[in-house]
């Protein structure tokens, strides 16, 4: 058994000892309110931790067991719960999603890899996510990796609950998304940000009550999910022009066809040509009509977020401005 001292000035290993024959164990701790104690052991190649010990000399903990087990790479895991939270799009079109999950072994032994190629369990997520990280909680650091669009856990599990938070984001191109359930899960939370989200889901999972988090709105279902079914939601790609970026976009082009046939009409008088590196009018256009699909896909701004959208589109006007004054351009 070993002691350890986890604080803010200093942490590792106090003091250790073998167990008796019965596998009772004494340390002494030391009374210190600024730090945590806890035990581990280590059985079987796999690392042990007991739940914080108590440091208070008036109340000492006698009652505290550490379990260890013997291991098997065929010992059942089932996946006791899944909750998905999807948020509406970043600025940049992008979409976070974060997942909790709950795995549970119900014992008597842990389960572990059956070699170094392989993990102890897994799950699919959407393909071609980009920013993912795992947060392992109650596991070994490094236990997680994502392989393509699987989530693989390389970590030991211990019999009973293990929690595993992992999160990525969605492509801001992505307009489908599709969470499988290989295994069954008997308890599931799907929270969806965004109003005009259509989902398609399995018909265990039933509307529950609006959540709220941080100030924001989700949709929220609950329920239970089989084995082989998925629940998949088709959501709108931000810069896809929408009505009022549509609307800006024929405005602008409108605009160039005029100004193009003022100069055809106009003879004799040729402007300079744009300098090196100035971009034309059609990447102009192009630029001022993804400034107004991103403005729309953010919904409300404050006063500052408004002021440089504003300072922002009127600069890009006025360059195109110029690259519509210059003759022999080309549409």
């Amino acid at each position: 058994m070993v002691l350890h001292r986890i604080g803010r000035d200093r942490q590792g290993p106090l003091d250790s000892m073998m167990t008796d024959a019965a596998g009772r164990f004494r340390f002494v701790v030391p009374a210190d309110t600024a730090a945590l104690h806890l035990l581990t052991s280590r059985h079987d190649g796999v690392q042990y931790f007991s739940e914080p010990v108590h440091a208070n000399p008036e109340r000492p903990d006698t009652a505290l067991v550490l379990a260890v087990h013997d291991t098997s790479s065929s010992q059942p895991v089932e996946l006791a719960a899944r909750s998905i939270v999807v948020s509406a799009p970043a600025a940049d079109g992008t979409r976070s999603v974060v997942e909790l999950l709950a795995l549970r072994n119900g014992g008597p032994l842990t389960r572990v890899p059956a070699d170094t190629g392989t993990a102890t369990w897994g799950w699919r997520i959407p393909r071609d996510v980009v920013g993912f990280a795992a947060d392992e909680g109650e596991l070994s650091a490094g236990a997680i990796e994502l392989r393509g669009d699987s989530v693989l856990v390389r970590a030991a599990l211990p019999p009973g609950l293990r929690e595993i938070t992992i999160e990525y984001h969605l492509p801001a191109t992505r307009d489908d998304v599709r969470f499988m359930f290989d295994a069954a899960a008997g308890s599931v939370n799907l929270l969806v940000e965004e109003p005009e989200a259509k989902l398609s889901l399995p018909n265990g999972l039933v509307p529950d009550s609006a959540t709220v988090i941080e100030e924001r709105r989700f949709r929220r279902w609950a329920g239970t999910v089989r084995a082989g079914e998925a629940i998949s939601a088709s959501v709108p790609v931000p810069g896809r022009w929408g009505g009022g970026a549509l609307a800006a976009l024929v405005a602008l082009v409108v605009l160039a066809l005029a100004a193009g046939a003022a100069v055809a009409f106009r003879g004799g008088r040729r402007a300079p040509m744009a300098a090196v590196g100035e971009p034309g009018a059609d990447a102009l256009i192009e630029a001022i009509a993804r400034l107004d699909a991103a403005r729309l896909a953010a919904g409300a701004l404050d006063a500052e977020a408004e002021r440089r959208y504003a300072g922002e589109r009127a600069a890009l006007k006025a360059r195109l401005e110029r690259a519509l004054a210059r003759p022999g351009r080309e549409v």
